[in-house]
């Protein structure tokens, strides 16, 4: 079983949380996911991990050639990194498919307050400080 636990996210939740006040964010996620075995039908897997992850949020699923994109749009209240987390986790560890990358946006209202992008290994998150005329990045580890 593929296991991801994640470290020094605490932070970014916190910002998020910050940044967010009491409204909800809107969440636009897009994973592409690669077979991790060769000879697999690509459709068919991408379906079963859609399945496993309609929980977490309703991903709409676009197949290409060699990988595929799993895309999603949701409102959170909070806990943006368990759901990145969760989502990881359940298509990793169905051994057939592998998260090669992911973009998310996070909205408040109509405002972008975090951009990031990563893989299955590591995580990159840019949002504004505190005074809002820098930006701040952040380097995160997902940690097998």
């Amino acid at each position: 079983m593929f296991k991801v636990a994640v470290t020094g996210w605490e932070k970014l939740d916190k910002e998020i949380l910050r940044m967010k006040g009491s409204n909800q964010v809107s969440v636009l996620l897009s994973l592409e996911v690669v077979p991790a075995q060769e000879n697999i039908d690509l459709q068919k897997e991408l379906k079963n991990a859609s399945s496993s992850i309609v929980d977490v949020c309703e991903f709409e699923i676009d197949i290409h050639e060699d990988h595929g994109a799993l895309n999603c749009q949701k409102l959170l209240e909070d806990g943006f990194s368990d759901m990145l987390k969760d989502v990881i986790n359940k298509i990793n560890s169905l051994g057939t498919l592998f998260v090669a990358g992911f973009q998310a946006e996070i909205y408040r209202e109509q405002d972008l307050i975090v951009i990031m992008f990563g893989d299955s290994y590591n995580a990159t998150a840019i949002y504004p400080n505190e005074s809002g005329k820098k930006l701040e990045v952040m380097q995160l580890e997902f940690t097998i």
